[in-house]
């Protein structure tokens, strides 16, 4: 390799590592704003509850309830839909017809 290419490879290699800096730079700071609305909205959540148990004059031992989160791994699946063989038909005659129009466009 000649001294050239050498230079665009470390020319290269410097941007590379200021663009990885930067975008690791944003992320932190991402990630940092996201913890931060994260403590405001539990403090706006606990003072909510303590005005609401104070207007509702509800007892102290009242504890404030832990949403759980989303179990990880499991997927909330659709309820089968069931036609009627009808309605059935009605659909693969339109899906028929926006084939045979789509087709004819390619045509042309």
């Amino acid at each position: 390799m000649d001294a050239t290419n050498e230079s665009k490879i470390e020319v290269f290699a410097e941007d590379l590592g200021r663009l990885l800096g930067t975008a690791r730079n944003r992320a932190e700071g991402w990630l940092s704003q996201r913890d931060a609305i994260i403590k405001d909205l539990i403090q706006l959540r606990d003072a909510a509850t303590e005005y609401l148990s104070k207007l509702t004059g509800a007892d102290e031992s009242i504890r404030r309830v832990q949403v759980p989160s989303a179990p990880v791994g499991k997927v909330q699946r659709r309820r089968k839909r069931n036609l009627s063989e009808d309605a059935r038909a009605r659909i693969a005659a339109a899906q028929r017809k926006r084939w045979a129009k789509f087709r004819a466009a390619k045509k042309d």
